[in-house]
C-alpha cells in the first residue's frame, strides 16, 4: 500500500511538471513530505510544512522549506544527516501537495455553476465550461414541461370553473330575487353554461308557480268550505229560530189546555236536534279553518326553507369562487415561471456567446478574447458573456497562442494571436 501511495505521488508530481512545463513546484505550507532513509527504517516518516514554512526531522533539526523545491529540500536534509552515517545517506523525499494547492481554473459569467475547478492538462475553454455545467439556460426540463402542461390544464379548468360558478351564482341570485332571467357579466359568460343554468331557473320558476297556484287553490278551497258551512249554519239558525217560536206557542197552548203536553215535548226535541246540528257545523267550520292555516303554514315554511337554502347555496358558491380564484392565481404564477424560463432559454440560445480569459501576466491581470478551443492555464479565469461587445484594446489586437511558452501579456502596440 505504501509503495502504491509512493507511485501515486510520483505520478501527481510528474503530471504537475507537465502542466507547468519547465516550472518546478515550490513547497507551500500544508504540503506533506514523506521522507525515507534507506539505512535507517526508524527515520521513515511524514512531515508537514508548517504555516511558517518550516519543517522538522530527527537528527536534521529544523529548516525552511516553503519556497524550495523537493530536490533542494532533499539535498539539504541529506547534508544535515550525513554526519550521522558512515556512508552518504540514501535519502528519498516524496511530495504530497496540499489539495488546496492543486492547480485550478475559475469559470464565471453565464454558466450553470460558476466557481473554481481542478485544472487538467490540455484543458480548453470548452472543457472549463463543461465542468461548470455548460452555458446557463433557463430552459424548462422535460419533467418541467410535463408539469407546465398540467399547470396549464389546471389554469384552463379553473377559468372554466369560475365561469360555471359565476353562472350558478347569477342563477341563485335570480331565484332569490324572483327574476326569470340570469344577469351575468360578459367576461364571465359561457353561453353553454348560461343555457344550462337558465333551464334550471325556468324549471325552478315553474315549480314556484305551481306552489303559488297550490297556495291560491288551498285558500280558495278553504274559503269555499267555510262559506258552505256558514250557509248551512244560517239555515239551521233560521230553522232553530222557527222551532223555538213553535215551542213557545205550543207551551202557551198546553198551559191553556188547548194541546196535549206530548206535543210540547216534540217541539222541544226539534229545537234540541237543530242546536246539535248547529254545534256540529260550528265544529266543522273551526276544523276547516285550522286545516287551511296548516296548509298555508306548510306552503310558507317550504318557501322560507327554499329561501334559506338559496342563501346557503350562494354562500357556498362565493366560497368556492374565492378558493378557485386563489388556486387560479397560484397556477398562473407557476405557469409564468415556466413560460418565462422557456422564453429566457430561447432568447439565450439565439444570442451571441463570447468567451474571455482573465490571466495574470507580469503580475497584472489581463483579459483576452478566446474561443471554445483556446487552451487555458492553471489560475486562468474563463468568463462567458452573452451578447457582450468586443473588448476595446488601446492600439492592439489581443489573442492567445496555444503554446504555453508563448502565452504572455502583450506589450503596448503588439499583437498576441489566439488559436
Amino acid at each position: 500500500m505504501r509503495f502504491a501511495s509512493v507511485i501515486a505521488c510520483l505520478l501527481f508530481v510528474f503530471s504537475m511538471d507537465r502542466a507547468y512545463g519547465q516550472e518546478k513546484y515550490l513547497l507551500q505550507p500544508g504540503d506533506s513530505l514523506e521522507i525515507w532513509v534507506a539505512q535507517e527504517e526508524d527515520l521513515r516518516r511524514t512531515v508537514v510544512v508548517e504555516p511558517d514554512g518550516w519543517v522538522s526531522f530527527p537528527l536534521a533539526g529544523h529548516m525552511q522549506a516553503a519556497g524550495s523545491t523537493v530536490t533542494e529540500i532533499e539535498a539539504a536534509f541529506s547534508e544535515k544527516l550525513r554526519p550521522f552515517f558512515k556512508e552518504k545517506p540514501n535519502l528519498t523525499i516524496m511530495l504530497r501537495p496540499d489539495p488546496l494547492h492543486r492547480p485550478s481554473v475559475f469559470v464565471a459569467g453565464e454558466v450553470t455553476t460558476p466557481g473554481s475547478f481542478p485544472y487538467r492538462q490540455g484543458m480548453t475553454v470548452l472543457h472549463a465550461i463543461s465542468v461548470a455545467g455548460g452555458i446557463y439556460r433557463k430552459e424548462v426540463l422535460a419533467a418541467d414541461q410535463d408539469r407546465s402542461i398540467i399547470v396549464r390544464r389546471t389554469v384552463e379548468a379553473s377559468q372554466a370553473r369560475l365561469k360555471q360558478l359565476a353562472a350558478r351564482h347569477a342563477r341563485l341570485q335570480a331565484q332569490l330575487d324572483g327574476s326569470s332571467t340570469i344577469d351575468i357579466a360578459a367576461e364571465d359568460r359561457d353561453d353553454d353554461v348560461v343555457t344550462q343554468e337558465q333551464s334550471m331557473l325556468d324549471a325552478y320558476q315553474s315549480g314556484i308557480g305551481a306552489q303559488d297556484t297550490a297556495r291560491v287553490e288551498a285558500v280558495n278551497l278553504g274559503k269555499q268550505n267555510a262559506g258552505e258551512i256558514k250557509r248551512q249554519m244560517e239555515i239551521v239558525d233560521r230553522r232553530l229560530e222557527l222551532a223555538k217560536q213553535r215551542s213557545e206557542a205550543t207551551t202557551a197552548l198546553v198551559e191553556k189546555g188547548a194541546l196535549q203536553a206530548g206535543q210540547k215535548f216534540d217541539r222541544d226535541g226539534e229545537v234540541a236536534t237543530l242546536e246539535g246540528a248547529r254545534s256540529q257545523l260550528q265544529t266543522q267550520l273551526l276544523a276547516a279553518q285550522r286545516t287551511l292555516q296548516a296548509d298555508l303554514a306548510l306552503i310558507d315554511n317550504a318557501a322560507q326553507s327554499r329561501k334559506e337554502k338559496l342563501l346557503a347555496d350562494i354562500v357556498d358558491v362565493e366560497r368556492d369562487q374565492k378558493a378557485t380564484r386563489e388556486s387560479l392565481a397560484d397556477a398562473e404564477d407557476v405557469l409564468k415561471v415556466y413560460e418565462s424560463s422557456s422564453a429566457a432559454g430561447k432568447r439565450v440560445s439565439q444570442k451571441k456567446i463570447s468567451y474571455r480569459i482573465v490571466r495574470s501576466a507580469n503580475g497584472e491581470p489581463r483579459e483576452f478574447e478566446a474561443s471554445e478551443m483556446t487552451p487555458i492555464r492553471p489560475g486562468d479565469l474563463v468568463r462567458v458573456v452573452v451578447d457582450a461587445p468586443p473588448l476595446a484594446v488601446e492600439g492592439a489586437e489581443l489573442t492567445l497562442q496555444s503554446d504555453p511558452d508563448q502565452q504572455s501579456a502583450p506589450a503596448d502596440g503588439t499583437q498576441l494571436n489566439v488559436q
